[in-house]
């Protein structure tokens, strides 16, 4: 008793303290559980829906809302191409691609192994999906695909995520995947003709950040043109419907290729520096700077369009 008695009077201040807060915390929970208690029930919303990031159906450019049956079409395959590229069935994942996308961006399956598959799936991923354009040919999805780590770490590996923009396209009445920032190829095959020179867009390759066009163009002169000296993307451009120029790439051709002989014709592929807009509508392709004959000294300048 004494013993007791000694350490009440050493420690009791100490004592005091400790009681008033473990009665304090009981105090609080009890009314904390008092006030949940008395909280109507309906007031809980226990239907709260989760936007599934793998099925979106809204277009988060446009705002519109695709069918539920076209959305489930376009998502089960994406999800089917996922699937086997983190099985490494490069085969079958490979047959999902449009007859363009291996034209133009895969031509081999080992190019499509080596340039997409084992770059991005180098362990398994996961992804998320957002729907930015929707037309009646093509439907464009900005993916991210995700380390597959969060069972495991519970974390989400931020540092390997990797993206993409994939398309879904609709090629004999089947549905077909275009990756690598790839959207789609479409035919012109329009021609313009001035001063015995002739020039053809035959077709435009759409890409995410940018479009590629196929020219052929016809030296019927007797005097050796050029089309460009090269130095300025301006003089080779595309004109939207609002008179707004975009600039070519015309530092990654060859000064060699952009003069041409009298009587022969040359095949260019040139780029143009326009992210894919379906509110943009080019018009014409400008050269605005052909030289009609380099070995003149007083140079003859002219310019050609055309529509597309």
């Amino acid at each position: 008793m004494n013993r007791f008695i000694r350490y009440w009077n050493q420690n009791r201040f100490k004592i005091i303290i400790t009681l008033i807060i473990v009665v304090f915390i009981w105090l609080l929970i009890y009314i904390i559980n008092s006030i949940l208690a008395n909280v109507p029930q309906e007031s809980i919303n226990t239907n709260v829906t989760i936007q599934d990031s793998s099925k979106p159906t809204e277009s988060v450019i446009t705002g519109e809302e695709m069918p539920e049956e076209t959305v489930n079409e376009n998502t089960n395959l994406i999800q089917k191409f996922v699937s086997l590229c983190n099985q490494k069935n490069y085969n079958e994942a490979y047959n999902l691609l449009s007859t363009y996308c291996k034209e133009e961006v895969f031509p081999t399956i080992d190019d499509f192994k080596r340039d997409y598959v084992d770059k991005i799936f180098t362990s398994n991923k996961t992804y998320t999906l957002e729907l930015w354009f929707d037309t009646n040919t093509v439907c464009t999805y900005r993916i991210i695909y995700i380390e597959d780590n969060i069972l495991s770490s519970g974390k989400i590996d931020t540092m390997n995520n990797k993206e993409d923009y994939i398309t879904v396209v609709k090629e004999n009445n089947e549905k077909k995947l275009n990756l690598n920032g790839f959207i789609t190829k479409g035919e012109i095959g329009n021609t313009s003709i001035q001063n015995n020179i002739e020039i053809t867009v035959n077709n435009k390759l759409t890409y995410r950040s940018y479009e590629q066009y196929n020219i052929t163009i016809k030296n019927n002169t007797n005097s050796t043109i050029r089309i460009s000296d090269g130095q300025d993307g301006n003089e080779i451009c595309l004109i939207d419907s609002n008179e707004v120029e975009y600039d070519s790439a015309i530092n990654e051709i060859s000064i060699s290729d952009l003069i041409i002989e009298p009587d022969t014709t040359k095949n260019l592929s040139i780029k143009f520096y326009k992210i894919y807009n379906l509110y943009r509508t080019i018009n014409k392709i400008r050269f605005k700077n052909i030289n009609t004959d380099i070995n003149n000294t007083i140079p003859n300048v002219i310019s050609i369009d055309i529509k597309i």
